[in-house]
């Protein structure tokens, strides 16, 4: 995993370790933007304790967790932690990264990861009918906001005007039927079909 993220331009990973016993001396010496955190770190190890001291002792620092599975309670108990995100290890590198990216954009803000709990506590029996309902710009469209990319940003990488991407942004919330920019990224990343759509071009 950090050979795949040293390829991408806009990622550095600055150290690594197996524990947490280090992880405040490494944060006041090498400080960095994202920390990605497993909650399996073994006896005496508590991730979610850590979680809480990152965020009373460095608030700018986003916290990524990593677990085995896509655990519903254990997210909740990240979030309440202080955790930003929430990422199941079976998840593809690539969609992985491009997760990590978008959880750690300032579009997103502090409010993704509660969006993706609450989506997720709708259920997802719907998922079929969304893959219908959004056309294939549209899904390309959700692809780059769940990137973290703003509508500029979308409008130039697609190749279309920021009026064009903005209709596209309000299909995209009305047919998932949500209020935020955050709650339809918090549906990709709980949802694999838009994932696999937004790289078909």
């Amino acid at each position: 995993m950090i050979r795949t993220f040293e390829r991408e331009n806009d990622l550095a990973v600055l150290w690594e370790l197996p524990g947490v016993t280090e992880l405040f001396t490494m944060l006041d010496r090498f400080p960095v933007d994202v920390v990605l955190m497993d909650l399996s770190l073994g006896p005496g190890q508590d991730a979610l304790a850590a979680i809480m001291n990152i965020r009373e002792k460095y608030e700018l620092v986003k916290v990524i967790v990593i677990s085995a599975s896509l655990d519903w309670e254990a997210a909740t108990a990240a979030r309440a932690a202080g955790a930003n995100g929430y990422l199941p290890k079976d998840l593809s590198i690539a969609d992985m990264v491009a997760t990590i990216r978008g959880l750690a954009s300032p579009n997103f803000g502090k409010h993704s990861f509660r969006d993706l709990l609450d989506v997720q506590s709708r259920g997802s029996a719907t998922t079929q009918a969304w893959q219908r309902a959004l056309s294939r710009r549209e899904q390309e469209v959700l692809a780059q906001l769940r990137r973290g990319r703003s509508n500029k940003e979308i409008a130039a990488h697609l190749g279309v005007s920021i009026t064009t991407v903005n209709k596209h942004v309000q299909q995209v919330l009305k047919k998932l039927h949500v209020k935020t920019r955050s709650q339809a990224v918090a549906m990709v990343t709980a949802e694999p079909w838009t994932q696999v759509a937004g790289r078909r071009r």
